[in-house]
């Protein structure tokens, strides 16, 4: 079994960040004070041994004696608590030391090197030139060298700890910017119910929970127009098969069943199912969207062609104007939508004499003249469960079915009286049609 992903909140991965940052501050500042100590030491070396060499050279251009050397390094030399420096002058031809501090320490090794020492309780480093018999000690007390680089330390440490304090602050303020419309989101998503998909609300500037807003607002918008088309199906399915079964039904119950009305409404269910089917592919769009270019004159003069003869069976003249024309499209869902608009007229063509048939550039015209459709029903046409009358097959699913089509096609279909008769306008957008 594969174990299960451990989950981390934008908070907890907020202080993630903080603590790192922090973390890696310090390690910062550690890293250049140890470099800054390094090379403070190295410049405080470099400092003595320059002018412990610039004081022997000194000496050995004045010649200076014991008392005028003494007077010079108490007027010259610091004494002080911020920076004590020790001199130590050792003539070891002539016998004598002069040193700015009061003491008598021997000369312990001989030779020019950095050297250590220890004196009044104080450790003290230094360096030592040693030349022709006069020997220059410069020293320096640790602890002073030590004040200085912590000086140094709190000025480098400071701005950075400041600086990664409001780093942290502004993660953290970022952080709630963009968690309270998260949670905000998260509470209105937990007060809803199963069946509320109206859009959320989103009271916030971050650009990407309006845009995680509008995509779940989208997401929403389309899965109730899925579960919409879900119970319309079921009410089709229920509308339009209740009455052949009903009648099935009650004839199987006589003693002398109608075996003709029986098959008749057996086919009557046949063909309701076909279009229930038709239907379904449709709203779960299981049709290949690889649109052509159709030549719609052809694909209509061949539909024609095969309904001229039912046409003709029921006394019903069919005129024809058809213009060149192609779109882009699906054939077989256009014939589907001509043909279901062919067969409604002949299922309700009882005062029908002629259908004219025109096709222009961009639109596809079927107009019967026979008695027209009541206006009020005119409005709700495109409903699939209404009845264009109360004898005959019902209409709503042929016409579901033509408007899904149209659709499809980003074309409009629209049915209006023609006085006398019903016209039925297919209407494609100019991006869909094509030249030639």
């Amino acid at each position: 079994m594969k174990s299960a992903k451990k989950s981390f909140s934008i908070k907890t991965i907020a202080w993630i960040l903080g603590v790192s940052m922090i973390i890696s501050s310090l390690m910062g500042v550690f890293i250049t004070y140890l470099a800054a100590d390094e090379e403070f030491n190295e410049v405080l070396e470099d400092d003595l041994q320059q002018n412990a060499d610039l004081l022997n050279a000194m000496l050995v251009a004045t010649d200076a004696t014991p008392e005028e050397l003494a007077v010079f390094l108490k007027e010259h030399i610091r004494n002080d608590d911020e920076d004590t420096i020790w001199v130590t002058v050792y003539n070891l031809e002539q016998g004598w030391q002069v040193s700015n501090l009061d003491h008598t320490r021997p000369l312990v090794e001989r030779g020019s090197d950095f050297i250590k020492a220890d004196f009044e309780d104080y450790g003290w480093h230094g360096y030592q030139h040693d030349e022709d018999g006069l020997v220059v000690q410069m020293f320096r007390r640790d602890d002073l060298t030590d004040d200085i680089i912590g000086d140094i330390a709190e000025d480098i440490t400071a701005p950075t700890l400041i600086g990664s304090a409001l780093s942290v602050f502004i993660l953290i303020w970022l952080v709630r910017l963009i968690v309270r419309p998260l949670t905000a989101l998260s509470k209105e998503l937990d007060r809803r119910s199963s069946d509320d998909l109206s859009p959320l609300s989103c009271d916030t500037r971050n650009q990407e929970i309006q845009m995680l807003t509008n995509k779940l607002n989208r997401l929403m918008s389309e899965v109730d127009e899925v579960l919409t088309r879900e119970r319309q199906f079921a009410n089709d399915v229920a509308h339009e098969l209740r009455t052949p079964l009903t009648t099935i039904k009650l004839e199987l119950s006589c003693p002398d069943p109608d075996t003709q009305a029986i098959k008749s409404e057996t086919e009557r269910v046949n063909r309701i199912v076909e279009q229930l089917l038709t239907l379904a592919r449709l709203e779960q769009q299981h049709w290949k969207k690889r649109f052509e270019t159709v030549v719609l004159d052809a694909r209509v003069q061949g539909i024609l062609d095969k309904y001229r003869g039912r046409f003709a069976d029921q006394h019903i003249e069919l005129i024809t104007d058809i213009t060149p024309c192609s779109v882009q499209g699906d054939a077989p869902l256009l014939q589907v939508l001509i043909e279901n608009v062919l067969s409604n007229i002949l299922r309700h063509s009882n005062a029908c004499k002629t259908v004219q048939v025109t096709l222009s550039q961009q639109q596809l015209v079927i107009q019967d003249n026979g008695q027209g459709t009541p206006e009020n029903l005119l409005n709700t046409i495109d409903t699939s469960s209404r009845r264009l009358d109360s004898k005959g097959e019902g209409l709503g699913l042929g016409l579901t079915i033509c408007q899904r089509i149209a659709s499809i096609h980003q074309a409009s279909l629209h049915f209006e009286n023609a006085q006398p008769g019903l016209s039925v306008c297919l209407t494609f957008s100019h991006s869909m049609t094509t030249s030639g």
